[in-house]
């Protein structure tokens, strides 16, 4: 009896003084058996939503007169795979990050050219019904892109692509301040050209409106043209500016066998091994880029990073191919300066590289011997 008395106390204690260590470890597991639970309840909900008075089956909605309604896609979701792509490769960094984005850019081609045939499909079921009559049962009447203008006293303004082009310019601006350097300066050259133009297009508006006082007659500025030259001549500048930061440009001239005179050129003297070094990351690039250290023997490199706040850099070691990590590190913020730790490495050639700025100016070369 004093066992079984034990026993009922022992599984009591597990409740009134659990294991808090042990609690909070399965929390996670918990918090997911309930998003599953809600995701099955939600799944079950739509699956039984409908009129289920009328019959059994479900009914088919019909959309009222004049009301164009799309059919069902997938495209959706096949976007938000593409996006789940381009999140995981900025999370393992490297050539995963252009994989993700080119998923994404064609998940997003998917939904475009999915949305232009079901446009062009409604644009000829209006045309099948203008030329068989309003009263055709197999036409859809789309609304009228043509209408007889805003109220007395009310200016609408014309169709602009500036709203565009802006959140192009400020989108660039925020790679700039991502990455520094020449990417910020183009950043903002682009979004600076892209607001000047937009205030060139709203003074001419309110020209309009000063004139409109005059003549009693108030009209929009000229339709505005594709602007082509502003977007080539941006993408130009970005793509400069990033071959730029990347150290890809200006090309490096080769080393050459001789020297100015004819005489054989002077030679670099080996790096010594050391187990300490100091690196230095400022504008988006390793002040150093070629270390020495003994084989199997630990190391330390302190990593300064001398970037603005928000920058955050670290250095990995992988191996010669600048893919398959050897040691993983966390990152440190701007401003900030870090010592890391590394093990004894085998001898050969490394590569000490930032997983967030993985550019030739941030990947350096480690020997070991």
């Amino acid at each position: 009896m004093e066992a079984l008395y034990d026993s009922i106390l022992d599984l009591l204690s597990q409740v009134v003084i659990p294991d808090w260590g042990q609690l909070i470890a399965i929390l996670p597991i918990g918090l997911a058996g309930l998003a599953a639970l809600w995701f099955a309840w939600t799944l079950r909900r739509f699956a039984t939503a409908g009129p289920t008075r009328r019959a059994p089956a479900r009914v088919t909605p019909i959309a009222p007169p004049d009301i164009h309604m799309p059919g069902g896609s997938a495209a959706p979701f096949v976007a938000a795979l593409g996006a789940a792509a381009l999140f995981a490769g900025l999370v393992i960094g490297g050539v995963a990050i252009l994989i993700g984005a080119t998923v994404l850019v064609l998940t997003l081609l998917y939904w475009g050219r999915e949305a232009i045939r079901d446009y062009d499909q409604a644009t000829r079921a209006h045309g099948a019904q203008d030329a068989l009559g309003a009263g055709d049962a197999h036409g859809r009447d789309l609304p009228a892109v043509v209408h007889p203008g805003p109220p007395p006293g009310v200016h609408m303004p014309g169709p602009s692509f500036r709203p565009v082009l802006g959140a192009l310019g400020t989108g660039a601006l925020m790679a700039g301040l991502v990455f520094g350097g020449w990417v910020l300066a183009a950043g903002v050259v682009i979004l600076v050209a892209t607001l000047v133009g937009w205030l060139v297009d709203a003074r001419a508006e309110y020209a309009k409106v000063e004139q409109a006082d005059r003549t009693g007659h108030l009209e929009n500025i000229p339709a505005p043209h594709w602007p082509k030259g502003l977007l080539q001549g941006g993408a130009i500048i970005f793509v400069l500016a990033v071959l730029a930061q990347a150290g890809i440009i200006p090309p490096q001239g080769a080393p050459s066998g001789d020297g100015a005179d004819g005489s054989p050129a002077p030679t670099e003297p080996a790096l010594e091994p050391a187990t300490a070094w100091t690196i230095v990351a400022k504008d988006i690039a390793f002040d150093v880029l070629a270390i020495a250290v003994p084989a199997d023997t630990p190391f330390t490199i302190t990593l300064d990073n001398q970037d603005p706040a928000g920058v955050v850099h670290d250095a990995d070691i992988r191996q010669s191919d600048k893919t398959t990590v050897v040691q993983d590190q966390a990152v440190v913020n701007g401003g900030a300066s870090v010592t890391y730790s590394y093990d004894g490495l085998a001898a050969g050639s490394y590569v000490f590289i930032c997983s967030i700025h993985p550019v030739p100016n941030m990947t350096g070369t480690i020997t070991v011997r």
